[in-house]
């Protein structure tokens, strides 16, 4: 009885890990032309933009570098998955730089000026 028990969740649980894992050309195929994506390529790399123009080898991915839109070539070898998402969200590096430094500023001007004060 151990032994049907033991070998009946065996394969219930490896018969779930094999439902829904689908190849990144199948997600890609099933998300329709400019939509908004996140790309994970092999390497960890995630990458948002929007896809277009899906053939059997690979897809365009047109994400936005320094501000500008640049289409970039990617090959379904490079990549594990292809997910839609609702938006593509910018990255706001330079605001959060600015941020910081504003933020570090004001405490030094507070600390020179609770200083000189005494």
């Amino acid at each position: 009885m151990t032994r049907r028990l033991l070998a009946l969740s065996l394969t219930t649980v490896l018969s779930l890990n094999c439902f829904g894992q689908t190849s990144p050309k199948q997600q890609a195929s099933a998300i329709a032309s400019n939509s908004p994506v996140e790309v994970k390529f092999v390497d960890g790399i995630k990458q948002q933009g929007w896809i277009s123009e899906v053939t059997d080898n690979g897809f365009v991915l047109t994400h936005e570098k320094k501000r500008l839109m640049e289409k970039t070539q990617v090959i379904f070898a490079q990549v594990t998955a292809v997910k839609q998402i609702k938006e593509v969200k910018p990255t706001h590096k330079t605001r959060n730089i600015f941020i910081g430094v504003g933020i570090v500023w004001a405490v030094l001007t507070i600390i020179s000026a609770a200083a000189l004060g005494r």
